[in-house]
């Protein structure tokens, strides 16, 4: 149910709110940050509840910044005249700055969780999840700082498409991590977890079907257009 609410605001916010974010996106990002300071407050003083139990997972468990990415990575898989490309595709930087800042909130909880810990614990599964952690937390901040405008006109274009690529590896090993932290509750048979995983598995797998179709495609009209010229050029002396 929790994974649906998320869905549900990620939809709006992309949908409803495309033009005023693309517009005035900092009242967005300050909203952001306003909400993952009330995470860390609830957190402190132990807030319980019905609505806070719908709010913090989304938060702690990185739901709602993954549903962002995913929007920003399926942007990128839709045909040049699709309606929802057409619709989203303004606003792919301000998302991805958005779930970066949703992002921050899992990153610093469980860096506050396990950091103080790395001496005595830093070995096996929790080593190899840190690690991966740590890797996903610096493809963040590169894509992050890579998505302001000013970082984007100071470098050249290329350099600046080749760092943007390392979104694809960024996307994946998010979803392994979080399929990493939500497998042992899905063993031990929690159903919220078992669902998460199944949630995650879907969305990022018709992705990577999509990602490639698009990859077919764009081969195919590379090795097309050399003969398509080659087809004017005939005719124009004929």
């Amino acid at each position: 149910m929790r994974f649906v609410v998320a869905l549900i605001l990620s939809f709006a916010l992309v949908w409803l709110c495309a033009k005023p974010l693309k517009k005035h996106p900092v009242p967005f990002y300050v909203g952001a940050v306003a909400l993952v300071a009330l995470y860390f407050w609830g957190v402190s003083a132990n807030v319980r509840g019905e609505a806070w139990s719908y709010f913090q997972p989304l938060m702690q468990r990185c739901a709602l910044a993954f549903l962002l990415f995913s929007v920003v990575m399926f942007v990128g898989v839709l045909g040049e005249k699709n309606p929802l490309r057409v619709h989203l595709m303004p606003i792919r930087r301000q998302l991805s700055i958005l779930a970066c800042i949703f992002a921050c909130g899992h990153i610093v909880f469980y860096a506050a969780s396990y950091i103080p810990r790395l001496t005595s614990a830093f070995s096996g599964n929790l080593a190899f999840s840190l690690g991966l952690a740590a890797l996903i937390t610096a493809l963040m901040a590169v894509l992050w700082v890579t998505s302001a405008q000013r970082v984007k006109h100071a470098m050249k274009a290329t350099s600046w498409k080749r760092i943007q690529r390392l979104a694809y590896p960024f996307y994946v090993l998010t979803y392994v991590h979080l399929a990493l932290l939500l497998m042992p509750s899905a063993l031990a048979g929690n159903s919220v977890a078992m669902l998460s995983i199944a949630v995650y598995s879907a969305v990022v797998g018709v992705y990577v079907v999509l990602r490639a179709a698009k990859a077919l495609r764009d081969r195919a009209a590379e090795a097309a257009a050399p003969a398509t010229e080659l087809d004017l050029e005939t005719a124009a002396t004929v």
